[in-house]
């Protein structure tokens, strides 16, 4: 069985992932491990799996734990993935972008595991996790909520090397990390305004059904 590993990182981690995760077990590619940035794959038939991406990063570690139990009871096979937006004193690390204990995440615990890809055999019927509209709204705004802390660091980072002093790097390098920030920064925010689109369009929707 041949096997094939991608290198990967995805701004939106949710659609985004979710689609091409789907995209490569079309091509007959079974997600069986996966890394920060990395996807390994063993060949399968095309089209035989299909999964889903859940979003976990609010919650305490002792929660998402029982979540993911709850999941694997109900027959999905679950991996844990990272989104890469932490900051860290030792082993703790704060989640600004979630709730209570959930903003705090050590290691090992639930540092990097802000993410649950689900698998299922594919069987016909749609793979949503969430069908309920208020549901979903709240789904939708913990990941809009997770980018607009994302763009805000990333700003304050940015203003941070307007500070005289602050850094040994010249002038040249200073303007290329501004540039990357400036980046990054409209890199999230495109999923941040789809995210605030989908939310918005849901409300409209909950209207009508009222």
């Amino acid at each position: 069985m041949s096997k094939k590993t991608v290198f990967r990182y995805f701004f939106d981690f949710i659609d985004g992932q979710e689609k091409w995760l789907n995209s490569m077990a079309a091509r007959g590619h079974r997600l069986k491990k996966c890394g920060k940035m990395t996807y390994t794959f063993d060949e399968c038939k095309p089209n035989e799996y299909e999964y889903a991406v859940e979003f976990v990063g609010d919650k305490s570690y002792s929660k998402a734990k029982d979540y993911l139990r709850y999941l694997e009871s109900m027959g999905f096979r679950t991996f844990t993935k990272n989104i890469n937006l932490n900051f860290s004193y030792g082993k703790a690390r704060w989640r600004p972008f979630a709730k209570g204990m959930g903003q705090i995440a050590t290691s090992p615990g639930g540092f990097n595991k802000e993410l649950l890809i689900l698998e299922k055999k594919r069987d016909g019927k749609p793979f949503e996790l969430h069908t309920d509209v208020s549901d979903k709204l709240n789904t939708y705004k913990k990941v809009k909520r997770t980018y607009a802390w994302d763009v805000l660091i990333m700003l304050l980072l940015g203003a941070m090397t307007f500070i005289p002093n602050i850094s040994s790097m010249s002038a040249t390098m200073t303007w290329v990390l501004r540039a990357i920030l400036l980046i990054i920064s409209v890199l999230f925010v495109i999923p941040m305004v789809k995210y605030s689109s989908l939310i918005k369009r849901l409300k409209e929707e909950s209207k009508i059904f009222e």
